[in-house]
């Protein structure tokens, strides 16, 4: 498999993870605001270091680009988290996550505008069985969910929206900088906008006790910093509209993670979602129109 789209793939296993983390984090009575400030802050730390290792002039960036930063930090990165966890106070997680993943559908529209790529069959039949595993996989088409607000559908739509535009914005900035600059500022700016209402103090309080510190550590960097790198890394190369379907396999990890961790049940609607979700990623990179850029 073409190393561009091994890097999506893996990005969106550790993407797959915070789950995990965020249950640990929950039991310390952090809100999801709080936990979603830590992990911009892990991730941004992180990041700085990497850089300070490796090339400090890769902290430079022009003034006139800053919007493409402010884009992927606040309007993306900031925003999702904001939308999403609305969306799952309002509708539910099933049906917040189905929404949010029609961000596959915002992106290729945009990069049909953004990017002149050309809207296919082929990137429509990936798109419907994307979208469509995703709501098996989130237990949608078995679960009741009850009465879906239409604010719950609109913030949930704006989540979807907001995260496709990561891709759209980062593809810009890679014209420019590379991977672990975008990568940087893009948790920069995110932070800094989280910090101003997710309560720092209170929330470094409350973990500041070895396993808090931990917790959030892992949070930060295997679901934050590592997969946003692997994601960036692959937009380099890929077109974004396929690397918006790719990511997809995350609600598969968090799935198979549910099941095999926190023994929650699977029925013959998730096996399906997880198969379409798998094969809308084969179909998209076995196909002779799924060429880098």
């Amino acid at each position: 498999m073409n190393k561009n789209y091994f890097s999506i793939i893996l990005a969106a296993v550790f993407w797959g993870t915070m789950g995990v983390f965020v249950n640990f984090l929950s039991e310390f009575g952090l809100s999801t605001v709080q936990i979603a400030m830590l992990r911009s802050l892990v991730s941004l730390l992180f990041m700085a270091i990497l850089i300070l290792c490796k090339d400090r002039k890769l902290f430079k960036i022009r003034l006139g680009d800053i919007w493409m930063f402010l884009g992927t930090g606040i309007v993306s990165y900031f925003l999702f988290n904001i939308c999403y966890f609305l969306a799952i106070r309002e509708v539910g997680v099933a049906v917040s996550s189905v929404l949010l993943y029609t961000s596959p559908i915002f992106v290729t529209l945009m990069s049909c505008i953004f990017f002149r790529e050309k809207l296919t069959c082929h990137k429509v039949l990936c798109l419907i069985l994307a979208v469509g595993g995703c709501a098996l996989v989130s237990g949608l088409a078995s679960g009741n969910v009850g009465s879906v607000s239409a604010f719950g559908i609109l913030i949930g739509l704006a989540s979807g929206f907001a995260y496709a535009l990561y891709s759209i914005f980062s593809t810009f900035a890679l014209r420019k900088y590379q991977v672990m600059t975008v990568t940087f500022y893009t948790f920069l700016f995110g932070a800094a906008a989280a910090l101003l209402i997710g309560n720092p103090a209170e929330t470094f309080r409350t973990i500041a006790n070895p396993t808090g510190i931990l917790w959030s550590l892992a949070l930060g960097i295997i679901s934050g910093a590592i997969p946003y790198f692997l994601y960036t890394l692959g937009l380099s190369r890929v077109k974004p509209s396929h690397a918006a379907v790719i990511a997809t396999a995350e609600p598969v990890v968090a799935s198979l993670l549910g099941i095999f961790l926190f023994r929650e049940k699977a029925d013959l609607f998730t096996v399906l979602g997880i198969v379409l979700i798998i094969g809308a990623a084969i179909l998209l990179n076995i196909s002779p129109k799924a060429q880098q850029k």
